[in-house]
């Protein structure tokens, strides 16, 4: 069980690296921008601020399960000993729902692994608009 704690947080390390990129996507567009009509600038900045949110969001929920993941693999003897005390934290912090407590490990691999999936969709989104908008820029 240690080792999947130990491959999960490894892959959730890889975070920041999507965050970076997506500030580049997002920097790129707002070049483009710079050279587009008035409606195309509106709908594309809010489009492009709107993805950098919900990817800067996404990147903060991944790192506290980065964190508390390296938090479990630093104490002593198996990790689900810890799990209720997480959960009423959690709960207290107002973080979890209270209907998510006493699931297993798996679960909450599988919830880690979904965050980290979509702030990769929101990379591709954001570099597929890049694209889009250097194509309708350079076909003018």
């Amino acid at each position: 069980m240690k080792m999947d704690f130990i491959i999960m947080h490894q892959l959730l390390k890889q975070s920041p690296s999507l965050l970076k990129s997506g500030y580049l996507a997002f920097v790129l567009c707002m070049v483009c921008l710079a050279f587009t009509s008035k409606w195309l600038f509106l709908v594309a900045l809010l489009t492009s601020v709107g993805l950098l949110l919900a990817h800067h969001y996404l990147y903060i929920r991944i790192q506290l399960d980065s964190g508390l993941l390296q938090y479990m693999l630093e104490q002593h003897g198996e990790p689900e000993h810890l799990t209720d005390q997480l959960d009423q934290s959690l709960i207290n912090l107002q973080l979890m729902a209270a209907d998510k407590t006493g699931r297993d490990w798996s679960a909450r691999f599988q919830g880690c692994l979904k965050l980290l999936k979509i702030q990769m969709t929101i990379v591709l989104i954001q570099y597929v608009g890049f694209i889009v908008l250097f194509y309708t820029l350079s076909t003018r």
